[in-house]
C-alpha cells in the first residue's frame, strides 16, 4: 500500500511532462547547474502558526528573478521547530533545466539530480525505497490543468483538500493539494503527500513532499521551510529540443507489440536514449552533445558523440519542424551519403 502511494505521483507526473556520486549526506548529482535564491531567514515563516505567517506574506505571484546564491553554495540559518530555535545547514540548489531555485537542509537530506527531477531524500532512508523525500519536476501544463490531473489521481486513494491561493514566501501564490487522509477521511494513511503546483511562464513546477505518518511532524515542517525558499525560474533561452522523441525504426517488445527502437529526450548537454515502461521514460544510455546551434530558419543542428566514438548529427527537417534527421557524420558535405532514416527522430510528446 505504501509503495503504491509513493509511486502514484511520480508515475502520473511522467505522463504530464512533455521530458549521481554521494558526498556523505550532502548530494548525488547527474546534472549540475550554476547560479541563485534568497536565504531561509528571508523566506521562512513560522510554521508553528501558519495562518499568522501567511498573513504576513505579500508576494502575489510567482517571481522569476535570479538572485543571490550560486548552485551548491552552503550557509547556516535558524528555523523554528516545535517552538525552539534550530540551526540548520543549508545548500542552495539552482537547476535551470527543470527551472527552480531552493535551499535544502543538507545535513538531513541527500540531493539526487536527474535529467527530469531533483529529489531530496532523508539521510536515514533507503534511496531505493524512500519514505521521506521532496521531489521537484517541471511540467509544460499550466498550473490549473496539472493540479486537476494530480488531484484526480490522488483522490483515488486519498481524501484530498485543495487550496488554490496558497502562499509560499518566495514563489507567491500556488496551488497546494493536501493528501493526508484515506478516502472517506476517517483514517490516516501510512504515507502522506503534500503537492505544491507553482505557476511559471513556461508551464508549472510540481514539488511533492512525501513523508511517513510517524515522521509527518518533523519532516512535514522541514519540507515546508524548504518550500518557502522555492522559486520557479525560466532560462533565458535553451536550444535543446523539448519533450519526448522516438526513432523511426521499430522493434518488438516482449509481449509481441511493436514499439520504437528508442524513445529519446534531450538536456542541454546530453541525449538520453531509453524506453517507456508503464508510461515512464527509463534511460538506457546517454550520448554527449558536442555542439548545439540554431539555423537561420529557426531549426537546430545538434552534433553528438556516442560512447563508442561514433560522431553524428541531428538536424531539423526543412519540411517538418517535428522531425530531426539523423546523419552519421559531423561534416555537412557528407550528409547525402550518411543519412540514416531509421535513426531519425519524430516528436512523440
Amino acid at each position: 500500500m505504501k509503495n503504491k502511494h509513493i509511486s502514484e505521483i511520480t508515475v502520473m507526473l511522467t505522463v504530464l511532462l512533455l521530458t549521481t556520486a554521494l558526498t556523505g549526506c550532502g548530494r548525488r548529482e547527474a546534472n549540475r547547474v550554476d547560479e541563485a535564491v534568497p536565504t531561509p531567514a528571508e523566506a521562512v515563516i513560522n510554521t508553528e502558526d501558519e495562518a499568522v505567517g501567511q498573513a504576513e506574506i505579500i508576494v502575489e505571484s510567482a517571481a522569476e528573478p535570479e538572485t543571490g546564491r550560486q548552485d551548491g553554495e552552503r550557509f547556516e540559518e535558524v528555523i523554528i521547530l516545535e517552538g525552539m530555535e534550530e540551526k540548520v545547514q543549508y545548500e542552495h540548489v539552482k537547476n535551470k533545466v527543470i527551472g527552480f531555485e531552493m535551499d535544502y537542509d543538507y545535513e538531513n537530506f541527500v540531493r539526487h539530480s536527474e535529467a527530469e527531477r531533483e529529489w531530496f531524500v532523508s539521510c536515514w532512508d533507503d534511496p531505493g525505497n524512500p519514505e521521506n523525500y521532496l521531489e521537484v519536476r517541471s511540467s509544460q501544463l499550466d498550473a490549473e490543468t496539472a493540479a486537476a490531473a494530480i488531484g484526480e489521481t490522488l483522490s483515488k486513494n486519498y481524501e484530498i483538500s485543495r487550496d488554490d491561493a496558497f502562499l509560499l514566501a518566495r514563489a507567491g501564490r500556488c496551488i497546494r493539494i493536501d493528501a493526508s487522509a484515506d478516502v472517506g477521511g476517517q483514517t490516516m494513511p501510512d504515507q502522506l503527500q503534500m503537492v505544491y503546483i507553482v505557476p511559471a511562464a513556461d508551464g508549472c513546477r510540481v514539488a511533492t513532499a512525501h513523508y511517513a505518518i510517524e515522521g509527518s511532524e518533523g519532516f512535514g515542517r522541514r519540507f515546508r521551510y524548504m518550500m518557502d525558499t522555492f522559486e520557479a525560474i525560466v532560462s533565458r533561452k535553451t536550444l535543446s529540443p523539448t519533450g519526448t522523441w522516438q526513432t523511426a525504426s521499430m522493434g518488438y517488445l516482449s509481449d509481441g507489440t511493436m514499439s520504437p527502437e528508442f524513445y529519446v529526450r534531450f538536456t542541454d548537454s546530453d541525449i538520453l536514449y531509453g524506453h517507456l515502461k508503464d508510461g515512464q521514460f527509463v534511460p538506457d544510455h546517454t550520448d554527449k552533445i558536442v555542439s548545439l546551434a540554431e539555423t537561420d530558419k529557426g531549426g537546430l543542428v545538434i552534433q553528438a558523440e556516442a560512447a563508442n566514438g561514433v560522431q553524428y548529427t541531428y538536424r531539423t527537417s526543412e519540411s517538418d519542424g517535428n522531425v530531426l534527421e539523423y546523419y552519421e557524420t559531423w561534416r555537412e558535405e557528407e550528409f547525402p551519403d550518411m543519412y540514416r532514416g531509421g535513426a531519425s527522430l519524430s516528436r512523440s510528446s
